[in-house]
């Protein structure tokens, strides 16, 4: 059975520059110290007026889910459908909000968002606004089919704050070596299992299908340099420019520079599914989640000194 995976990309409306270690919002139960998004950017603020953190992102078994980074809007956009076959695939798109946030709905058909503490209220193509609070973005599972077309940008776009800097997906979490991680440019997945977010501290990934019915996509990118990225597979998950572990043995994988195309289900038998994860182990002593344990974590230790609550 899998856990939920909380997918946390910090932006801020105000000028911003790429954060190491600052704490982002998070579910109940706990914050995360590493704000990353679906390509890893992460931004930081002293004085954030508006930000906006997408906490997780789940899909399971629509007709397409299809996620890419639209360098128009400096952020990301979201394609889901399930109005054809199979439609009462669900699947959420989980925001917390500080201040307002402007999001661009191209199409919404029997799509709804639920604002914790507020209620339910339906979602229609033009401008989405919303306010403090975290909000749910998802479908009605017994309306008959449903699809969802939504950009959710950057620092620089769609809001109403007047001035940012930065870029929509920016760089990610360091690899286990310390080099560079890759970046996804686009996942296209279609009657398959989609989840990703923070697992342990790291980035994680992970995709599921049966069948020919059920295939991915996708498109890696390695601006430059090398990176590193863990990776478990079942079935026919494979690509031609990496090379994988053996099946069901776990192991780390070396990205070179460029665009590696991974893809799985095209095979037409059996169960399929990938696990990547990528950015630093989890580390006690590694208190401000920035990979590295230095002064600032000693500061942070020292700025917390006293009783416990």
């Amino acid at each position: 059975m899998y856990s939920r995976f909380l997918l946390t990309a910090m932006i801020s409306m105000t000028p911003a520059t790429l954060a190491g270690g600052a704490e982002a919002p998070g579910m109940p139960g706990g914050p995360f110290e590493q704000p990353v998004g679906p390509g890893g950017g992460s931004w930081e603020s002293s004085e954030p007026e508006n930000t906006m953190a997408i906490q997780y992102v789940q899909s399971a078994g629509v007709d397409s889910f299809h996620w890419w980074r639209n360098d128009s809007i400096g952020g990301d956009t979201y394609d889901i459908d399930s109005e054809d076959t199979n439609v009462s695939a669900p699947f959420q798109l989980a925001i917390e909000v500080t201040g307002s946030w402007d999001f661009d709905v191209h199409s919404a058909t029997n799509v709804y968002v639920y604002t914790a503490g507020v209620g339910t209220s339906a979602v229609s193509a033009g401008t989405l606004t919303l306010g403090d609070g975290f909000h749910v973005i998802h479908n009605d599972t017994s309306a008959g089919g449903s699809e969802l077309y939504i950009d959710v940008p950057g620092p620089g776009a769609g809001s109403s704050s007047s001035s940012s800097s930065g870029s929509g997906s920016g760089g990610g979490a360091p690899a286990p070596s310390g080099s560079a991680s890759p970046l996804w440019d686009e996942i296209d997945v279609d009657f398959g299992y989609v989840e990703w977010g923070m697992e342990d501290g790291r980035q994680s990934y992970r995709f599921m299908g049966n069948n020919a019915a059920s295939t991915m996509y996708s498109d890696l990118h390695m601006p430059g340099g090398t990176g590193e990225m863990d990776v478990l597979y079942l079935g026919d998950a494979s690509c031609s420019s990496l090379t994988f572990p053996a099946e069901l043995e776990e192991n780390y994988v070396s990205v070179s520079s460029g665009h590696h195309y991974i893809e799985a289900g095209t095979s037409g038998a059996g169960p399929w599914k990938l696990h990547v994860t990528w950015g630093p182990a989890s580390c006690e002593a590694d208190l401000t989640g920035d990979g590295m344990v230095d002064i600032h974590d000693l500061f942070a230790l020292v700025s917390s000194w006293g009783s416990c609550p």
